[in-house]
């Protein structure tokens, strides 16, 4: 990685489960554009390619992404790593994006439907959040929940708005 110290970087891996969506084996441009009218009128997230993968695989393969993701946090810290000063990036494409971030944020498949990719190279950014009471969270950042077209109510996970609810709910970042 020639942009940066070899000091500043942990790890850097390459994971296929957070590749795009598989579309299938089109070899004709007329059957592509077939299907894709057809996702829109059936749904991103359960409509399934002829041959390839609907929205559901895709977030079955980041749920499984993230679960190794906390692990090697996990590992990090036990080798000494301070992983609350820490940034990931995942470059990734856009609807293997959104479906991280619907598992992440624990988003309804409708709140997944209304959102919108973003642009190409954009970057979407979390950051997280620590309470009073020493509880962390992600949050999504405004300007991006925004340009991903989501309502307000997506930007944090639905566990934190319970647990606000509980609590005073002032933040420490």
């Amino acid at each position: 990685m020639p942009y940066f110290d070899e000091n500043e970087v942990v790890s850097c891996m390459e994971e296929p489960r957070i590749c795009e969506q598989q579309i299938g084996n089109f070899q004709n441009v007329h059957q592509v554009l077939d299907a894709k009218a057809e996702r829109s009128k059936f749904g991103r997230f359960f409509y399934r390619f002829p041959s390839g993968e609907a929205g559901l695989d895709v977030y079955n393969r980041v749920s499984s992404f993230i679960s190794t993701l906390i692990r090697d946090c996990n590992q990090h810290v036990m080798a000494g790593h301070d992983v609350n000063n820490l940034n990931v990036v995942i470059v990734t494409h856009g609807l293997a994006l959104r479906l991280f971030l619907m598992r992440w944020f624990q988003w309804s498949v409708d709140d997944f439907e209304q959102s919108q990719n973003p642009e190409n190279c954009e970057l979407i950014k979390m950051n997280k959040i620590k309470d009073l009471a020493g509880y962390a969270w992600m949050e999504l950042e405004e300007k991006d929940r925004v340009s991903l077209d989501l309502p307000a109510t997506c930007g944090v996970p639905r566990n934190v708005h319970l647990h606000r609810g509980a609590d005073s709910g002032e933040k420490v970042k």
